[in-house]
């Protein structure tokens, strides 16, 4: 199956070697999200999910900002005039399909947060595995101020990150923080000097994860996490399916047999190909949209 990463009107998509880097590209309007971007961010990891050639996905934005938050030009949240005739049972959040899709894409997934983060421009990347941000960008959920509630799954993801009470705070006051805040500090695994050194740091550590550790294994971790069972023991059973089937894979063997070896090892395994059929082990949610 062919991908093609070209034909994107709000964002960029490269490929350096087995990491891809996605730009939110609306420089003029501090990258502002937009109907277009949503759709094409879906697009995007939809085809990074199955392209066997992508291990890591680097999130990015271009100029001085990551993304602040929904471009109020094109109007306000109402649905008014904005889609065909929809109940209210029937919509769909966008910034929470887009949210989604990242959720269940197999990959490696890294927010490099090179400057303002606001709205759905943070909310999106909760979703996302690893985050590095410049210490003094702008970070604020600011929902309440808008007369709205947060959305794109952060009320279920945020709680996980940092805790209730941290989250309470941030989304009740809709104020505006710094990364470095104390309030902040649980969300970031980085924070950077400079702006122009997020990618950079996110580029060092993709490459690092792309060349030493197996795919299949990350995917499993990912899920493992976020798609945990109900009690520790059943956790215990989960966690022994995904020991049996990893550490009986190539993949496994060839970790055991590199660190024997002291070399670098050689995964071959792919997600599309070498997860076992129990995976997923969720019940999977029809989210498209109704219209």
């Amino acid at each position: 199956m062919p991908f093609t990463y070209d034909n994107y009107k709000d964002i960029l998509v490269a490929l350096d070697g087995p990491v891809a880097i996605l730009t939110f590209n609306r420089p003029k309007y501090q990258n502002a999200w937009t109907e277009e971007m949503n759709k094409e961010v879906i697009h995007a990891f939809e085809q990074f999910d199955l392209d066997d050639r992508v291990r890591v996905v680097i999130v990015t934005g271009t100029g001085g900002a990551f993304c602040a938050g929904a471009d109020l030009r094109k109007g306000d949240f109402s649905t008014d005039g904005r889609y065909q005739p929809i109940t209210i049972n029937d919509h769909r959040d966008g910034g929470g399909q887009a949210s989604l899709v990242i959720q269940r894409c197999r990959k490696v997934v890294i927010a490099a947060i090179n400057g303002p983060a606001v709205g759905v421009g943070i909310t999106i990347t909760l979703g996302m595995d690893i985050r590095i941000a410049y210490k003094d960008a702008k970070i604020g959920f600011v929902f309440v101020r808008r007369g709205i509630v947060p959305e794109a799954t952060s009320t279920y993801l945020l709680p996980r990150l940092i805790g209730h009470s941290r989250t309470m705070t941030l989304f009740l006051t809709g104020k505006v923080y710094p990364a470095h805040s104390p309030l902040l500090s649980l969300l970031f695994s980085s924070l950077i000097d400079t702006p122009d050194q997020v990618l950079p740091a996110a580029l060092e550590l993709a490459k690092e994860i792309a060349g030493k550790t197996s795919a299949v294994s990350a995917a499993f971790a990912k899920a493992l996490v976020w798609r945990p069972k109900a009690s520790p023991e059943e956790q215990h059973l989960l966690d022994s399916k995904a020991m049996y089937a990893t550490g009986n894979g190539a993949d496994g063997k060839e970790g055991v047999k590199s660190f024997l070896e002291k070399r670098q090892p050689k995964f071959a395994g792919t997600v599309t190909k070498d997860l076992p059929d129990f995976y997923p082990w969720w019940d999977l949610v029809d989210v498209r949209s109704k219209i």
